[in-house]
């Protein structure tokens, strides 16, 4: 799993900071000398000489624009959460949405996963094994493609600029803190055991996370971003060069966490499905869209006669031929949220 931090805080988020006038602790002395300051300057108290209202409408979106990022994070990611549901049975794990402002209470799945058995998992090491060759030649890109240094590569891709899409950053960031905790609760049900577990001659080349293996985090969030990104700049830059290139540096990352050892193939591919479907919905839930019913089957992860199956961004998702993905077009619409509408629009707008 990868952490959020890069997103609020590459190129420099709340101008001052997160900890008031001085960014951070500051300079040893700065509270004696504010202090000192103060007692030079105010004079007798006069009380409350600057005139003030409080706003005659509550709960408005627009006033998320007054707060610090890690303040606006919080109050979005309450609404970003709110209605999604967890459900298991044998070896599936269902994550769904349930519009909690509707008159009627319907559970509405997003996307559905199958574990892998215990035979695929043991099998797809040997992948593993065989993707560590490429260690030595991409060592500095699985170093630096974890939050929040991943940022820079997202903003190579897009011609992204803190100082011109903060709104684009902080969207990115909501999505990426509603993904991870998805993740985290998925990963917690399946309890897949990591490679290096299976063989002593994995030796990951770096720390290895403390939670769960399927699916991959990294897949996931990478594909998320890609595709809310993309929905994104749909809306003054179509194209389908973003899209492609958002989806090769998915994959790659991906492919980089099997390579260190990390992760199976079949982790990755999951991650790919989990990651579209949680940016799809995350993209719904901004605009009041509607989105599809997503599935990955773990048991058929294989070719004819138990064939290993390695990850490959150019299986589609939504055919049906891999076996594997599945996308239903059933096509539900999703409740806007106020909150995350009114980022996403500040966002869209750094794009015109």
């Amino acid at each position: 799993m990868s952490t959020l931090g890069g997103w609020g805080g590459w190129g420099g988020w709340g101008g001052w900071g997160q900890s008031g006038p001085g960014g951070d602790a500051g300079p040893p002395m700065l509270p004696e000398a504010l202090t000192q300051s103060r007692a030079a300057l105010v004079g007798p108290f006069l009380g409350a000489t600057i005139p003030f209202k409080l706003p005659p409408d509550l709960d408005q979106p627009d006033r998320l624009g007054e707060w610090d990022i890690q303040q606006r994070l919080q109050t979005c990611s309450v609404e970003l959460l709110s209605g999604l549901y967890f459900a298991s049975r044998d070896d599936a794990m269902t994550v769904g949405f349930v519009d909690l402002n509707s008159h009627t209470l319907e559970r509405k799945p997003v996307v559905r996963l199958v574990r892998p058995t215990k035979e695929i998992f043991a099998s797809q090491l040997e992948l593993v094994s065989n993707y560590a060759e490429l260690r030595e030649t991409r060592a500095s890109e699985i170093v630096a493609q974890t939050m929040p240094t991943q940022v820079p590569f997202w903003a190579s891709i897009i011609g992204m600029q803190a100082y011109r899409q903060p709104w684009t950053q902080a969207l990115a960031a909501l999505a990426l803190s509603m993904t991870v905790d998805v993740e985290m609760r998925l990963k917690h049900g399946f309890c897949c055991p990591r490679p290096g577990t299976l063989s002593p001659q994995i030796q990951p080349m770096v720390a290895v996370p403390g939670h769960g293996s399927w699916p991959s985090g990294h897949a996931t969030e990478t594909f998320m971003v890609a595709t809310v990104l993309q929905a994104l700049l749909q809306t003054h830059k179509p194209g389908a060069r973003y899209h492609e290139q958002l989806q090769r540096f998915a994959a790659r990352v991906a492919v980089n966490r099997t390579v260190a050892g990390l992760h199976y193939p079949v982790d990755s591919a999951a991650g790919r499905l989990l990651g579209t479907a949680l940016g799809e919905f995350f993209v719904a839930r901004c605009t009041g869209g509607e989105i599809n019913k997503w599935g990955f089957d773990g048991h058929r992860f294989h070719g004819r006669q138990g064939a290993l199956v390695d990850f490959d961004l150019r299986v589609s998702m939504t055919d049906g031929s891999s076996g594997y993905y599945t996308c239903e077009p059933v096509a539900w619409r999703v409740t806007e949220a106020p909150l995350l509408a009114w980022v996403w629009k500040k966002a869209a707008a750094e794009w015109k």
